[in-house]
């Protein structure tokens, strides 16, 4: 799951050395931060510096999901990996290609639970939850289950660690060594971000006199919100003239940003 931006990626030493100490070691962690803060793009940069055998054992899932749901597919995704165990035990019930997503359908959820578990028990995978909703009991019971029955670790992505941010999951990330905060970037770092932004997006023969300034303080030096204004900004829509109305980029960020208006797709890290 490469992101396009992935060229823009600008400081986060400190979060990044962060994560690359704790994903090869199996160390669970909440990452948590303002939307638009960069939270997937620091996952995505930290997987991306692993090595080939363990960057094939990190699975994501993006959005929603119930229990059932989940176990559906990671198995299904530890099965694409060639997972021993897993294709063991759909081989012997004869479901590979096609039929995998029938047969995954006609299992119970006890026995894809059975089949995951000891999956990663065996596997020394890393799972990686992102745009979840707060957790349930038994959502927050399945992942105890997975982080310390099958000693896997779980990495959520949330703009909180509060029981209203996580729900039931801020018992599994209840102190401050298992969390790590992604906030705004400094000052130099976000004025760095955005000259890079506007070379990206082609803004340097327009007029920015203010348009630096005024992007800086809008998106309160947070990189998402920097690099998609600028996207924004690109569009003759929003010139009057040489000028960008940056204050008009601003509001339907604003707009676009609501998550009410989006879907977050399910994704796999390659």
């Amino acid at each position: 799951m490469k992101s396009p931006k992935s060229e823009l990626w600008v400081g986060r030493k400190d979060e990044l050395g962060a994560l690359c100490h704790a994903i090869p070691r199996g160390e669970s962690r909440l990452v948590w931060g303002p939307m638009d803060s960069g939270k997937t793009a620091l996952i995505e940069k930290a997987v991306s510096q692993l090595s080939d055998r363990e960057r094939r054992r990190c699975v994501f899932w993006t959005g929603p999901a119930s229990g059932r749901h989940l176990l559906s597919h990671f198995v299904a995704q530890l099965f694409a990996l060639g997972d021993p165990f897993v294709r063991k035990k759909i081989y012997a019930d004869g479901a590979e290609g096609p039929p995998l997503g029938q047969w995954l359908g006609k299992q119970t959820s006890l026995r894809l639970r059975g089949i995951l578990f000891t999956a990663l028990r065996q596997g020394q995978y890393r799972l990686f939850l992102d745009h979840f909703p707060a957790a349930t009991h038994s959502m927050a019971r399945l992942m105890k289950e997975i982080m310390y029955r099958c000693e896997t670790p779980l990495y959520l992505i949330a703009r909180g660690f509060s029981q209203d941010a996580i729900g039931y999951a801020w018992s599994l990330y209840w102190h401050d060594t298992l969390r790590l905060r992604v906030g705004p970037l400094s000052g130099r770092e976000a004025r760095d971000l955005l000259e890079l932004c506007i070379r990206s997006c082609s803004l340097g023969s327009l007029d920015l006199t203010d348009f630096r300034e005024e992007i800086l303080l809008l998106s309160g030096r947070l990189p998402g919100s920097i690099v998609r204004m600028c996207e924004l900004a690109a569009d003759a829509r929003y010139h009057s003239g040489d000028r960008i109305k940056a204050k008009l980029v601003h509001v339907d960020y604003l707009i676009r940003s609501d998550p009410s208006t989006t879907q977050p797709a399910n994704t796999v890290l390659p």
